[in-house]
């Protein structure tokens, strides 16, 4: 039997865009390696001036677990 596992995890912002997207895909490599796929990067959080958010922002990640 297979079942999905989510859970929320924190995407950190940096003012340098290089940086932040550097950043981001480490982030996102290192949990696929643990088998978390990204579902959504939480919009409305993303409220403040310009591209950078004020916080960090949710990002839903789900992964298949077989029981």
């Amino acid at each position: 039997m297979t079942r999905i596992e989510y859970k929320i995890e924190w995407m950190v912002f940096h003012e340098d865009e290089e940086t932040h997207r550097s950043e981001l895909l480490a982030q996102l490599n290192e949990l696929g390696r643990e088998g978390w796929r990204l579902v959504a990067i939480d919009p409305l959080h993303r409220a403040g001036g310009g591209w950078i958010p004020p916080r960090p922002a949710p990002m839903l990640l789900m992964r298949e677990v077989t029981a």
